[in-house]
């Protein structure tokens, strides 16, 4: 998003804070810098190109004031993620709080590897800690399939099979691409069964093979953030494929997707959650078994 761009430079956002008092001519806002005027101008063009400010001319003079909707097209993407940073932002305060009234766990011994290393007890636990859904916020579909971690994974991360069972009949996936790495580009077309085409791009947060794959599509490919664009049934989300074996071969299977806050969760279940994305599990299961 340019606007956020533009506003990480200090010369910038000092400008963008001496525009909300009013209007004001490039001169006057460059005074309080020491650099060439030439320089300062290519800054004002930045916060122009992005939407940030607007400008007219009189005579000899150039005034600058602020584009109110570009800066509003920013509030709203903050707004779209404020109430989920504020809830994990209140689970680390208390994870930290918790850290400081827990007695410190007993030193890690050191021994040696059938290598010849050494390495800590602590190297031996699971690095992974289990995902908790938040039920106010998370819808889950969870279920034990007849076919292969390594199966399940191949039909998320191939663009010819994904393609084949990704959409629920009778509609059809009729466009893929798949940069397979955190911050690569994750874009399908869908199409209705009246032609009707509805592109969906995202961006890939964690890839491990077999295991995990987490994609959201509140951002696009180099994780840049997307604006929603407040129509009914635009919400970002963000979704985790887990994916563990079965004793007989098979696959505990669970899709978790992660909304920002309530009303984006009921809006994607009213919108048939658990039966749309149960009803690819199943074409997915009979693609690959």
């Amino acid at each position: 998003m340019e606007v956020f761009k533009a506003l990480s430079d200090p010369t910038r956002l000092a400008v963008v804070e001496r525009l909300s008092i009013g209007p004001a001519s490039a001169t006057e806002l460059a005074r309080p810098f020491e650099m060439a005027l030439p320089s300062f101008m290519q800054h004002l063009g930045v916060l122009e190109r992005a939407g940030v400010v607007t400008s007219h001319k009189t005579g000899r003079t150039r005034t600058y004031q602020l584009a109110p909707a570009g800066l509003q097209a920013a509030a709203t993407w903050l707004s779209t993620f404020r109430p989920h940073w504020e809830r994990r932002l209140d689970q680390l305060d208390q994870f930290l709080i918790n850290q400081k009234e827990s007695p410190r766990p007993p030193a890690a011994r050191r021994h040696p590897t059938p290598t010849g290393d050494t390495m800590t007890d602590h190297q031996n636990d699971d690095p992974t800690t289990p995902f908790i859904p938040d039920a106010d916020l998370d819808l889950v579909l969870e279920r034990t399939v007849p076919v292969s971690p390594e199966r399940v994974w191949a039909a998320w991360t191939q663009p010819e099979l994904l393609m084949q069972w990704f959409t629920p009949a009778p509609w059809k996936t009729v466009a893929c691409e798949l940069d397979l790495r955190p911050g690569g580009r994750c874009a399908t077309t869908m199409e209705s069964p009246e032609g009707e085409q509805h592109p969906n791009v995202g961006c890939y947060l964690q890839v491990e093979p077999e295991r995990l794959l987490v994609f959201t599509s509140a951002m696009v490919d180099g994780f840049r953030p997307v604006v929603a664009s407040g129509e009914a049934g635009d919400f970002p989300f963000t979704a985790r494929i887990e994916l563990t074996p079965t004793d007989d071969g098979g696959t505990r299977y669970r899709a978790v997707a992660m909304h920002a806050d309530s009303s984006g969760r009921q809006t994607h279940e009213e919108m048939g959650f658990h039966d749309g994305w149960g009803a690819a599990l199943d074409q997915l299961v009979a693609l690959m078994r």
